[in-house]
């Protein structure tokens, strides 16, 4: 073990040998705005079929850590790798090639307003000249129904709650037929019981579809009870990472506040 400089210990990493090959892995990365660090030195491995989770607090970077994983933004220090793949080194051209085997399901959604659920599940292959209408209408209706959102076709994303624009979210997703899944939030906002039917759903994605996925979240609950490995980052350092048993035994102070959701000086003052 080692003790980092905010002050937690943070356990070694297993060896590499005799590892698969990881379809995502991170090394050293870092990203930074006008100076001011948002991740720093950010190392993991993602295993293709496993549920990779991040977790921490509000503002400790896990977004972030998303689209740096996505291309979105790119890091300041670092490199990312996709398939063996340095992304950190492709123009936008070369992004847009690895990110056809990634979809990414966004905490609030981001349906387009203006379209169907079945316009904007079928977004994602608006272009492609190899299907045709009726195959993408076929497609569309098959992934509804794997979300559990069949007849909603016509409807508008107005007049759907959150846990159903969340259900179409994720359809849209697997309209790429995507290697990996990457999820920002998918609980947060919904009760108890739709949050238990997405992460139901993000299980059943696995399980039947083989995608590997990265699950951002601070809903220790839900996020333990899916993931195969976790890593906390808390102020955009990485803290712990290891299995959900190994988070939940741990002894770290931050990791054993945050996932027992006990008071701490930091967080907030004793009665």
């Amino acid at each position: 073990m080692a003790r980092t400089d905010i002050g937690v210990v943070e356990q070694e990493r297993p060896a590499e040998a005799g590892q698969p090959e990881a379809l995502l892995a991170a090394r050293g990365v870092s990203y930074s705005i006008e100076g001011q660090p948002i991740l720093r030195d950010i190392s993991f491995d993602v295993f293709s079929g496993e549920i990779f989770g991040v977790m921490g607090m509000s503002g400790s970077g896990k977004t972030t850590l998303l689209r740096l994983l996505i291309g979105l933004e790119r890091p300041t220090g670092g490199r990312i790798f996709f398939r063996g793949e340095d992304i950190t080194t492709l123009d936008e051209d070369g992004l847009n090639r690895v990110r056809r085997s990634m979809a990414m399901c966004f905490q609030y959604s981001a349906l387009f307003d203006s379209m169907t659920v079945a316009e904007n599940v079928a977004f994602a292959v608006r272009n492609r000249r190899d299907l045709s209408r009726e195959e993408v209408r076929r497609r569309v209706r098959e992934l509804l129904a794997v979300v559990e959102m069949e007849g909603t076709e016509d409807r508008m994303p107005a007049d759907l709650s959150g846990g159903m624009r969340k259900r179409v979210g994720i359809a849209r997703a697997l309209m790429q037929e995507p290697a990996l899944m990457l999820y920002d939030e998918p609980t947060s906002g919904l009760d108890p019981i739709m949050a238990c039917n997405i992460t139901g759903l993000i299980m059943r994605v696995r399980r039947e579809r083989g995608s590997t996925a990265v699950v951002v979240s601070h809903d220790v609950l839900h996020l333990l009870q899916i993931a195969d490995r976790v890593l906390m980052i808390h102020e955009g350092r990485e803290v712990l990472q290891g299995t959900p048993d190994d988070m939940r035994a741990s002894e770290i102070p931050i990791v054993r506040r945050f996932v027992h959701g006990l008071p701490g000086t930091e967080f907030c003052s004793a009665r």
